[in-house]
């Protein structure tokens, strides 16, 4: 399955993370991606970061792409092997993902075979409780579980069966060579519960729905649980979460995957709210036989209240009654409710289908996407306050995740029962809040023009097209410096490589500190992990799978592969390496990337040489663009009518360059990293977007970098200095690139002023 950008750029940040976690430590590793503190209160030094998607965006999808990388990357010292402990928030998700889990013609099973080379068992917490030694030994073993299964409250333990002593997992408690975090009875003998099985592996932590971690209960039960990392979820953080990756619901809307803004109509009697929600599912399904190519059926969600004793609410049967009364058949209406599940075993999808109103309480409120879901019909205003926000986000999936041409079917739309729009406004809002959404998100049907306010059109006449590092006509790429010719197999293998023993003489993979092994806090239980040894063959089929490069032949590669263990075996045994294979595979990785950059600068030096190299014009700047979050002010020289979020010594320099006093600039653009137009490619891999262009109104067109003072001399900043006076030069008096930090402004602007 194609990975959105957002999805990518999500796992590119953590992978970022996990690297720089094993060089300058976890504080270290989160401040420098993040510019934000590390909050260490809960785990210690234990790595706790959270994933931030709304609702609609694939967080599952992502969570298997990054078990992956935690596995290989953090954790390599566990081989793949050992448990991961999946929670969930409920009873209903966890069915939900069990079966995805368990279905290998699944995208999310696929995922994780291909990752771990069909080495995954996937249980339920009740199938874990007679888990196998062999099978955590040789496995990735995901556990499934809800939060509440492992909650572990004092004087009512026993009443959760994974806490309690359990026969069939008494091979895992032979031979134990440390007791100190495992779990005792009254008279200090191990308990062969699964918690200490969970415990003795040191498990990859995994939270779906994190913020519903929230209580210190929760914290407690899975810091008892020993972890070893911990990584959660959720479209609402917690307070006290480590947020690594931001995604905005603006970019799950540029990706096609959801249906915003939402457009909200009120009405004071529940009625007319009904009867206006029923018109538009009417409406839509008559323009959605207009689609050519693909079948939609929308469908209108009927949030009914619960019956309470005065008998003043609007309940399920009712509002059947309702839609019964104006000629609606009864098989196109379903209930969902927790006593009463009309939609089991049924395919909403299927062309065969009748159904169009589901009319539920809270029942929808977790495990349920159809997509087909376009209307929202709330009556929660009357008698007790019902909690849109649990179901709210069972309309916003795009169906087919593909944007239409018709705008209706790229909105949803809520009918609530309310006074006027800002009490249905206020009545909603906590649900989209819920599911990672704002205000912004929300648009009035009085406002027939409403536009979606994280759209920017653009604010100018002209054109914005950037010149480009190009080769032959077209864009410089990496694939182009290395180009086809390229053997990796006849470049050097050589390189050093160390394996370390501890005294039983099996190699263990750990952090290396100043040419020190030391033993992380994860490796407090001695596990012995049954390993065959690989032949040599064997193993270079293994490093070729591992270390993925499609821009190289695959012989070419295996060769290369070959030759490099040749070499290490004059110093060590296949046994030895292939025990540390995992450090081997990370060596060889970083190997190969140094080959080819220096490969790449050579070429790309001959091309600059032979003139080869020139800058060349392509795509435009958008005419509009979705913002992630706008900055709440006016420019007067952006390209753009509202400009995304900048950090603090950002916006004051914009500031600076949208003034007056630049008379000479004739209008600005930030141009943002992996969705803007724009970028410098050099001989690294990675492609540079320098951070704003200004154009000067003699047609001067200026790069501009932006660098905290602390990262103003580094190596990534010196290589782009380097590209960008190359792109510069390329474009002879009318290209000009500039770094600009605190200490240069004033230097900068008054270059920029003579432009």
């Amino acid at each position: 399955m194609e990975l959105k950008k957002y999805q990518k750029n999500t796992l590119e940040t953590l992978e970022i993370f996990l690297k720089e976690l094993g060089k300058v430590g976890l504080k270290y590793a989160f401040m420098g991606l993040t510019e934000k503190p590390y909050k260490g209160e809960s785990f210690g030094d234990v790595p706790f970061v959270c994933i931030k998607i709304p609702t609609g965006g694939g967080k599952t999808l992502v969570g298997c792409h990054a078990t992956e990388k935690i596995m290989n990357v953090a954790l390599k010292h566990k081989m793949e092997r050992g448990i991961v402990m999946w929670f969930v928030p409920s009873e209903a998700i966890k069915t939900q993902t069990l079966r995805k889990f368990k279905d290998r013609k699944d995208p999310h099973r696929r995922i994780l075979d291909e990752a771990f080379e069909n080495g995954v068992k996937v249980f339920s917490n009740e199938e874990a409780l007679t888990i196998r030694k062999d099978d955590v030994n040789d496995n990735v073993c995901i556990i499934i579980s809800s939060l509440e299964a492992f909650r572990k409250e004092k004087n009512l333990q026993k009443k959760y069966k994974v806490y309690q002593e359990n026969g069939s997992l008494l091979s895992h408690f032979e031979n134990l060579h440390n007791e100190d975090n495992l779990e005792k009875d009254e008279e200090n003998t191990v308990i062969n519960s699964l918690a200490n099985v969970v415990r003795m592996s040191n498990p990859l932590i995994v939270i779906d729905e994190g913020h519903k971690t929230t209580t210190k209960l929760s914290i407690d039960f899975l810091k008892d649980l020993n972890p070893s990392f911990i990584i959660e979820y959720t479209a609402t953080p917690r307070s006290e979460s480590n947020i690594l990756v931001d995604v905005h619901a603006s970019e799950l809307k540029d990706e096609q995957m959801v249906k915003i803004p939402i457009v909200l109509e009120s009405s004071a009697q529940w009625q007319n709210a009904v009867e206006r929600g029923l018109e538009k599912r009417i409406e839509l399904e008559k323009d959605a036989k207009k689609i050519k190519g693909e079948y939609i059926r929308p469908i209108a969600l009927l949030q009914a209240q619960p019956q309470n004793k005065d008998g003043k609410t609007i309940t399920v049967e009712q509002l059947k009654t309702f839609l019964l009364d104006r000629k609606i058949p009864a098989e196109e209406i379903a209930i969902k409710t927790s006593d009463k599940n009309e939609l089991e075993s049924v395919d909403l999808f299927s062309k065969t289908c009748k159904i169009r109103y589901i009319i539920t309480v809270n029942a929808l409120a977790e495990g349920w996407d159809c997509s087909f879901a376009y209307v929202l019909i709330s009556v929660a205003n009357l008698g007790s306050k019902i909690a849109v926000e649990q179901i709210i986000g069972r309309i916003i999936r795009m169906p087919y995740a593909k944007r239409k041409a018709n705008e209706d079917f790229n909105r949803s739309y809520v009918f609530a029962s309310a006074q006027n729009f800002n009490e249905a406004a206020n009545q909603i809002i906590g649900g989209l809040e819920s599911n990672g959404y704002s205000r912004a998100d929300i648009i009035s049907a009085d406002k027939k023009d409403a536009v979606y306010e994280l759209e920017s059109k653009k604010a100018v006449s002209d054109t914005l097209k950037v010149p480009m590092m190009a080769y032959e006509d077209d864009r410089l790429s990496f694939e182009d410096l290395v180009g086809e010719d390229f053997e990796l197999s006849k470049q050097d293998a050589k390189f050093d490589f160390q394996v370390h023993y501890d005294n039983d003489g099996r190699a263990i993979i750990d952090i290396k500190n100043d040419d020190e092994w030391t033993r992380g806090a994860q490796m407090t239980l001695k596990l012995t992990y049954s390993d065959k040894n690989f032949t040599k063959n064997e193993l270079v089929q293994w490093l070729d799978k591992k270390l993925k490069y499609t821009l190289l032949n695959k012989s070419d590669k295996v060769a290369f592969l070959d030759k490099a263990i040749e070499y290490q075996l004059k110093k060590y045994t296949i046994s030895e390496l292939s025990v540390n294979r995992y450090v081997l595979a990370e060596q060889l990785n970083g190997v190969i990337q140094n080959i080819l950059e220096q490969y790449a600068k050579e070429r790309f030096d001959g091309f600059l040489k032979k003139k080869k190299l020139v800058a060349k014009t392509f795509d435009a700047f958008s005419s509009s663009i979705t913002l992630k979050q706008a900055v709440p002010q006016e420019f007067n020289k952006n390209y753009y009518e509202k400009i995304d979020k900048l950090n603090g010594e950002e916006l004051t320099f914009v500031n600076r360059l949208d003034l007056d006093a630049l008379p000479n600039i004739k209008y600005w653009v930030r141009n943002r990293e992996k969705m803007d137009p724009f970028y410098i490619q050099g001989w690294k891999k990675g492609k540079f977007y320098p951070d704003f262009v200004a154009v000067t109104k003699k047609g001067v067109i200026v790069a501009l970098e932006w660098k905290g003072g602390d990262r103003i001399s580094n190596e990534d900043t010196q290589y782009k200095v380097e590209i960008g006076e190359t792109w510069e030069n390329l474009g002879g008096s009318k290209l000009r690139f500039f770094l600009v930090h605190t200490g240069n402004v004033e230097e900068v602007l008054k270059a920029v002023k003579e432009l």
